[in-house]
């Protein structure tokens, strides 16, 4: 069976000022998004699921009527409206999202089978997506999972702090951790982060842009991790269930392996608005490369 892609593209954009996962960035008005369904299904992957909210319903769903026929091989579901596993009085006064672990258990209706994730907003490259489909394919074990690694200088934004996915590994490219890290931005050739003694030098490690391999087991271990969350969470109107959280305790009881893919994919995002018009120039040079046909789709 071939993998599903799961693209959480349910965010609300706050720093960027909106939704990210529809701003174009492409020749024609192509979104970030759309190229990587391209890449996905032209690399092996059999289906696509969108974990969108209500907010960006429309806008998704007319993006979605570009791809013509490829349409079909598309489904969604709503992170704002899977909250059977949240008690109602949690919810009062609820105002975000409550993170990557629940944007990923809201589409467990949706998923049958090995799966990636990545973020809507994010650009991984084909190479990253050939990679992890040929992973999956290839490793079927409940416990086999995979990351692709991206290298922390060229994930970083000039327009302000980031958080990102802090990871290690061992000699045979197995994570052996991984940190959700916030407040990452580089001074003087160096990079440091916001840590709880003021400013921390980050001397190794590689960073995770949210771009897993999971196999279906995954759900089972967010379940129980999303409950524990719920009752240990400091500020519940705030706090967010990031899925390198489950992951990193999946490593350490030995319930998971995790395969650090290395490509020579290259990755950019949009974090903040001032981000999209180097973003926009990635791509355009992508395409003027010939990786891409211009439109996209046609």
């Amino acid at each position: 069976m071939k993998p599903t892609l799961l693209i959480l593209a349910a965010g609300r954009g706050s720093r960027f000022g909106g939704a990210k996962q529809v701003a174009p960035m492409g020749p024609k008005g192509e979104t970030i998004m759309e190229y990587s369904i391209y890449d996905a299904l032209s690399s092996g992957f059999e289906k696509v699921v969108l974990v969108i909210n209500k907010d960006v319903e429309q806008d998704t769903f007319e993006l979605i009527e570009k791809l013509g026929d490829l349409k079909s091989k598309v489904e969604y579901a709503y992170q704002d409206l899977f909250t059977e596993v949240i008690p109602d009085e949690l919810l009062e006064g609820r105002l975000k999202p409550w993170g990557t672990g629940h944007a990923v258990y809201s589409a467990i209706d949706q998923i049958d089978g090995a799966f990636a994730m990545i973020n809507a907003d994010d650009f991984y490259g084909k190479e990253a997506f050939e990679a992890m489909a040929s992973f999956l394919t290839q490793n079927t074990k409940p416990s086999d999972f995979a990351m692709v690694g991206y290298d922390m200088i060229n994930t970083l934004s000039e327009n302000g702090t980031v958080s990102r996915g802090l990871s290690k590994s061992d000699q045979n490219s197995l994570l052996t951790s991984i940190v959700e890290t916030h407040g990452i931005y580089e001074k003087d050739g160096k990079i440091y982060c916001e840590g709880k003694n003021g400013e921390e030098l980050i001397s190794e490690g590689v960073a995770s842009m949210n771009f897993w391999g999971f196999q279906q087991s995954v759900f089972d271990e967010i379940k129980t991790g999303f409950q524990k969350f719920l009752k240990n969470a400091k500020d519940i109107t705030k706090d967010e269930y990031y899925i390198p959280s489950v992951v990193d305790a999946m490593i350490h009881d030995g319930r998971a392996t995790v395969t650090v893919l290395k490509t020579d994919a290259k990755w950019f995002g949009v974090t903040y608005k001032e981000d999209t018009e180097t973003a926009r120039a990635s791509v355009t040079n992508e395409v003027n490369n010939g990786k891409y046909p211009n439109p996209l789709w046609k």
